[in-house]
């Protein structure tokens, strides 16, 4: 009967802990199925981890589950590998820390203050005890994943992934050392480093935190620099009309001097000049100022290369997503379609077709440009060709993520004369927290 009822404790929190965790997981990486069965095995494999006995002297277990665990995040969970794999690199550590102490301070406990005399009863409750302690540590871990890791998703680059890997593993090699290396007797010696090692997990959570800040400031700069210039040329527009309707007087006198000379040549072409100057240069789109505020400059920017744009845009209400995502979205596609023009040599098949919309909670996008060279895809990355390797790919890459973010659709096509990307989003509803 004892033995049942520490069985059933030790189940609970176990099955609490592995859901802290998976909780914590599943605030940054994305399911790859949403049925609630689709939980039952990464669950058991998360129970296997949490579960594992760390003992002094002994790593062979320890690897099976770094093994299974890193299995099943690539298996069970959709994105990238490497946020997978860093995954399994900054939760490990932490397991492993916190089994390995949980379970050697109930056994020094046992050994040396009760000189392993204890009724079954004590030693049920002491070891239940300790097992128990894990749930407001691993509470800890899932408050810190999702404070400090569900934004970063999207924002961090592969290259600071690897340096949160780097840091993860230096501490995990140093803890599974440390350990291995241990006498059994003097287990307690590892403590500090396993400690040491979960506060470096939990640093790095913060790090990502840190860097994203930094990687979304930049961001947040560009996104000023569209609104400066845009509101820039509205101001000298502005500027412009008033000094034009100062001279008004006098600009009416010289035409109807022209006209009563019965200079008529001369009229219409004082004419087409002051209608030059009324002319503004700077367009409104739509009452969205990001929006107006990218399509103004990224028109300029194609005027300048001599492409033609046919811009329709209608939108009845402001997409509901972040302006750092609208902003990417947009500057992301349309620098790259202007990049392609540009390396046709006959202007006349140069064009830029953008259509945007956003009515009822949905916001659609689509974004066609001619193109010259050949289009192969490797990867799932579009590429014209090795000289241009970064013309279409990088650029996507931040609109897939954009779209996964918010668990939209896209579609990439190109036939021999044009390339064309399609973006669908229901803006409707709210963001996932984890950079759908």
């Amino acid at each position: 009967m004892l033995n049942l009822l520490e069985m059933a404790a030790n189940i609970c929190i176990y099955l609490v802990c592995s859901y802290l965790i998976l909780s914590g997981i599943e605030s940054f990486l994305i399911p790859r199925w949403r049925h609630p069965a689709a939980n039952i095995p990464i669950m058991i494999v998360l129970i296997q981890a949490v579960a594992s006995v760390v003992y002094p002297e002994e790593l062979t277990g320890l690897t099976a589950c770094l093994l299974l665990l890193t299995a099943a995040l690539l298996l069970f969970f959709r994105g990238k590998w490497y946020l997978k794999l860093s995954a399994s690199v900054i939760l490990f550590p932490i397991i492993t820390a916190i089994s390995y102490i949980t379970q050697d301070v109930g056994a020094l406990v046992w050994d040396y203050i009760f000189n392993r005399n204890m009724n079954p009863y004590a030693e049920t409750f002491l070891h239940s005890f300790t097992m128990f302690l894990r749930i407001p540590v691993y509470y800890l871990i899932y408050r810190c994943l999702k404070s400090w890791l569900s934004d970063t998703v999207r924002i961090l680059t592969p290259k600071m992934w690897l340096v949160i890997d780097l840091v993860s593993l230096t501490s995990f090699t140093g803890v599974i050392s440390v350990i291995y290396i241990c006498p059994t007797e003097q287990s307690y010696f590892a403590y500090p480093l396993c400690t040491a090692g979960l506060m470096t997990s939990i640093g790095c959570f913060y790090l990502c935190t840190y860097m994203t800040r930094a990687v979304r400031a930049d961001m947040e700069l560009e996104m000023l620099t569209y609104r400066k210039s845009y509101y820039g040329e509205i101001e000298k527009n502005q500027q412009t009309v008033r000094k034009l309707r100062h001279d008004m007087k006098n600009h009416l006198n010289i035409i109807g001097m022209l006209i009563a000379e019965e200079k008529m040549p001369e009229a219409k072409h004082y004419l087409e000049d002051l209608n030059q100057e009324f002319a503004v240069t700077v367009k409104s789109y739509c009452p969205n100022d990001i929006v107006n505020a990218v399509l103004s400059s990224k028109e300029q920017a194609a005027a300048e290369a001599d492409i033609p744009c046919n811009f329709q845009i209608d939108f009845a209400e402001a997409p509901k997503m972040e302006d750092i995502d609208l902003c990417s979205l947009l500057s992301n596609t349309l620098d790259n379609s202007i990049e392609a023009c540009k390396k046709i040599p006959e202007t006349s098949r140069r064009f830029l077709n953008v259509k945007a919309r956003c009515q009822n909670g949905f916001f659609s996008y689509k974004v066609v440009n001619a193109k010259a060279n050949e289009i192969v895809e490797e990867n799932g990355n579009f590429i014209t060709s090795k000289k241009e390797a970064g013309l279409h790919g990088i650029g996507l890459k931040n609109v897939k993520e954009i779209v996964e973010k918010y668990e939209g659709y896209i579609e990439v096509t190109h036939d021999e004369l044009s390339f064309t990307v399609i973006v669908m989003i229901q803006t409707g509803i709210s963001c996932p927290p984890q950079n759908k």
